[in-house]
Protein backbone atom coordinates (compact mmCIF):
# COMPACT_ATOMS: atom_id res chain seq x y z
CA UNK A 1 0.00 0.00 0.00
CA UNK A 2 1.29 3.43 -1.02
CA UNK A 3 2.27 5.78 1.85
CA UNK A 4 -0.17 8.37 0.47
CA UNK A 5 -3.13 6.13 1.37
CA UNK A 6 -4.28 5.13 4.85
CA UNK A 7 -6.60 2.46 6.19
CA UNK A 8 -9.53 3.59 8.32
CA UNK A 9 -7.71 2.16 11.35
CA UNK A 10 -4.55 4.17 10.62
CA UNK A 11 -6.59 7.33 10.05
CA UNK A 12 -8.42 6.75 13.34
CA UNK A 13 -5.13 6.28 15.17
CA UNK A 14 -3.73 9.54 13.75
CA UNK A 15 -6.83 11.49 14.75
CA UNK A 16 -7.26 9.73 18.09
CA UNK A 17 -10.82 8.64 17.29
CA UNK A 18 -12.54 5.33 16.72
CA UNK A 19 -12.35 3.52 13.40
CA UNK A 20 -16.14 3.69 13.24
CA UNK A 21 -15.98 7.47 13.48
CA UNK A 22 -13.70 7.50 10.42
CA UNK A 23 -16.11 5.21 8.57
CA UNK A 24 -18.98 7.55 9.47
CA UNK A 25 -17.00 10.56 8.18
CA UNK A 26 -16.39 8.70 4.93
CA UNK A 27 -20.04 7.65 4.60
CA UNK A 28 -21.21 11.25 5.12
CA UNK A 29 -18.73 12.53 2.54
CA UNK A 30 -16.84 14.60 5.11
CA UNK A 31 -13.69 12.57 4.49
CA UNK A 32 -13.08 11.49 0.89
CA UNK A 33 -12.19 7.83 0.50
CA UNK A 34 -12.06 5.05 -2.06
CA UNK A 35 -12.82 1.37 -1.72
CA UNK A 36 -10.20 -1.24 -2.47
CA UNK A 37 -12.14 -4.46 -2.38
CA UNK A 38 -14.14 -4.19 0.82
CA UNK A 39 -11.70 -1.81 2.52
CA UNK A 40 -11.76 1.97 2.51
CA UNK A 41 -8.60 3.93 1.82
CA UNK A 42 -8.12 7.58 2.69
CA UNK A 43 -5.57 9.90 1.16
CA UNK A 44 -3.16 11.26 3.74
CA UNK A 45 -3.66 14.81 2.42
CA UNK A 46 -7.45 14.49 2.86
CA UNK A 47 -6.86 13.62 6.50
CA UNK A 48 -4.51 16.60 6.84
CA UNK A 49 -7.23 18.90 5.48
CA UNK A 50 -9.63 17.53 8.07
CA UNK A 51 -7.13 18.25 10.86
CA UNK A 52 -6.22 21.74 9.63
CA UNK A 53 -9.20 23.43 8.01
CA UNK A 54 -8.49 24.72 4.55
CA UNK A 55 -7.97 28.34 3.87
CA UNK A 56 -10.33 30.10 1.50
CA UNK A 57 -8.96 30.97 -1.92
CA UNK A 58 -8.46 34.60 -0.89
CA UNK A 59 -6.76 33.61 2.36
CA UNK A 60 -4.42 31.29 0.51
CA UNK A 61 -3.65 33.97 -2.10
CA UNK A 62 -2.83 36.40 0.70
CA UNK A 63 -0.62 33.74 2.29
CA UNK A 64 1.30 33.33 -0.98
CA UNK A 65 1.84 37.08 -1.26
CA UNK A 66 3.01 37.30 2.33
CA UNK A 67 5.40 34.38 1.88
CA UNK A 68 7.02 36.51 -0.82
CA UNK A 69 7.12 39.43 1.63
CA UNK A 70 8.86 37.07 4.07
CA UNK A 71 11.66 36.65 1.53
CA UNK A 72 12.17 40.40 1.42
CA UNK A 73 11.98 40.55 5.23
CA UNK A 74 14.72 37.94 5.56
CA UNK A 75 16.98 39.86 3.15
CA UNK A 76 16.42 43.36 4.54
CA UNK A 77 14.63 43.17 7.90
CA UNK A 78 15.25 46.77 8.97
CA UNK A 79 14.03 48.21 5.65
CA UNK A 80 10.90 46.04 5.47
CA UNK A 81 9.92 46.62 9.10
CA UNK A 82 10.43 50.37 8.74
CA UNK A 83 8.25 50.40 5.62
CA UNK A 84 5.50 48.63 7.59
CA UNK A 85 5.86 51.08 10.48
CA UNK A 86 5.61 54.02 8.07
CA UNK A 87 2.48 52.55 6.47
CA UNK A 88 0.89 52.01 9.88
CA UNK A 89 1.56 55.60 10.94
CA UNK A 90 0.18 56.99 7.67
CA UNK A 91 -2.90 54.73 7.61
CA UNK A 92 -3.81 55.33 11.26
CA UNK A 93 -4.24 59.02 10.45
CA UNK A 94 -6.71 58.15 7.69
CA UNK A 95 -9.04 55.99 9.83
CA UNK A 96 -11.30 56.57 12.82
CA UNK A 97 -9.36 55.93 16.04
CA UNK A 98 -12.08 53.57 17.31
CA UNK A 99 -12.45 51.68 14.02
CA UNK A 100 -11.59 48.09 13.17
CA UNK A 101 -8.79 49.13 10.79
CA UNK A 102 -6.92 50.95 13.55
CA UNK A 103 -7.41 47.92 15.80
CA UNK A 104 -5.64 45.72 13.24
CA UNK A 105 -2.92 48.30 12.70
CA UNK A 106 -2.30 48.39 16.47
CA UNK A 107 -2.04 44.60 16.47
CA UNK A 108 0.47 44.79 13.62
CA UNK A 109 2.48 47.37 15.57
CA UNK A 110 2.71 44.95 18.49
CA UNK A 111 3.74 42.10 16.19
CA UNK A 112 6.43 44.23 14.56
CA UNK A 113 7.78 45.30 17.94
CA UNK A 114 8.02 41.60 18.81
CA UNK A 115 10.73 41.24 16.17
CA UNK A 116 11.40 39.48 12.91
CA UNK A 117 10.48 36.00 14.17
CA UNK A 118 7.09 37.16 15.38
CA UNK A 119 6.42 38.97 12.09
CA UNK A 120 7.49 35.88 10.13
CA UNK A 121 5.08 33.73 12.14
CA UNK A 122 2.14 36.00 11.29
CA UNK A 123 3.15 36.39 7.64
CA UNK A 124 3.04 32.60 7.20
CA UNK A 125 0.57 31.48 9.89
CA UNK A 126 -2.64 29.69 8.97
CA UNK A 127 -4.41 30.45 12.25
CA UNK A 128 -7.42 32.77 12.30
CA UNK A 129 -5.59 35.78 13.71
CA UNK A 130 -2.78 35.57 11.15
CA UNK A 131 -5.34 35.35 8.33
CA UNK A 132 -7.18 38.40 9.68
CA UNK A 133 -4.02 40.42 10.12
CA UNK A 134 -2.84 39.62 6.59
CA UNK A 135 -6.11 41.09 5.25
CA UNK A 136 -4.99 44.36 6.87
CA UNK A 137 -1.30 44.09 6.08
CA UNK A 138 1.05 47.05 6.44
CA UNK A 139 3.51 45.44 4.01
CA UNK A 140 2.12 47.14 0.91
CA UNK A 141 4.92 48.27 -1.42
CA UNK A 142 7.43 45.72 -0.09
CA UNK A 143 7.03 43.73 -3.32
CA UNK A 144 7.45 45.45 -6.64
CA UNK A 145 4.46 45.29 -8.96
CA UNK A 146 6.36 42.80 -11.12
CA UNK A 147 7.10 40.56 -8.11
CA UNK A 148 3.49 40.77 -6.97
CA UNK A 149 2.21 39.82 -10.43
CA UNK A 150 4.64 36.87 -10.59
CA UNK A 151 3.44 35.59 -7.20
CA UNK A 152 -0.19 35.93 -8.32
CA UNK A 153 0.52 34.03 -11.57
CA UNK A 154 2.24 31.27 -9.59
CA UNK A 155 -0.65 31.17 -7.16
CA UNK A 156 -3.19 30.87 -10.01
CA UNK A 157 -1.27 27.94 -11.45
CA UNK A 158 -1.03 26.31 -8.02
CA UNK A 159 -4.74 26.81 -7.37
CA UNK A 160 -5.74 25.27 -10.71
CA UNK A 161 -3.50 22.24 -10.15
CA UNK A 162 -4.01 21.57 -6.44
CA UNK A 163 -7.60 22.71 -5.99
CA UNK A 164 -9.30 21.48 -9.12
CA UNK A 165 -12.84 20.51 -8.31
CA UNK A 166 -13.02 22.63 -5.16
CA UNK A 167 -15.31 25.62 -4.95
CA UNK A 168 -13.55 28.95 -4.60
CA UNK A 169 -14.51 30.70 -1.39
Amino acid sequence: MDDDWLSTGSAAEILGVSRQHIVDLCDRGDLPSIKVGTHRRIRRDSLARLIAPQLTRNQEKSLWLHRAVLGALMMEPAVVLQSARDNIARWKCAHRPDGKSVHYLDQWSAVIEGGVDQVAAVLTGTDELSCELRQNSPFASVLTDEQRQQVLRSFQQHWRQDHSGERAA
